[in-house]
């Protein structure tokens, strides 16, 4: 699946720092759970995983770009954890 969060009047270089400052920012919550995030040419690359009865995985990419970040993911998650999921990535993204 693909998602674009418009970012107008940025470059893609901010929008590079800006996701280096969130990854800082969260880097306690990244570190306690079963999350990987991988630096690439263009931004991150994420993978996370949770065990219940079954294994739910996410494997993302986010990409910075002049005005915008492209999030792409796959994943075998509810859609409605998915969907809570996307709003307050989006949200976190939209306020950096």
């Amino acid at each position: 699946m693909k998602k674009i969060i418009e970012k107008p009047g940025k470059t893609k270089q901010e929008l590079l720092d800006s996701l280096e400052k969130l990854k800082e920012k969260f880097k306690y919550e990244i570190s306690g759970n079963d999350v990987e995030v991988t630096k690439i040419t263009d931004g991150y690359k994420v993978h996370a995983e949770k065990r219940f009865i079954v294994k739910f995985h996410v494997d993302a990419e986010i990409i910075a770009r002049d005005g915008e970040y492209e999030l792409s993911w796959e994943t075998n998650a509810p859609p409605g954890k998915v969907e809570d999921a996307m709003k307050k990535i989006e949200q976190t993204l939209q306020a950096f």
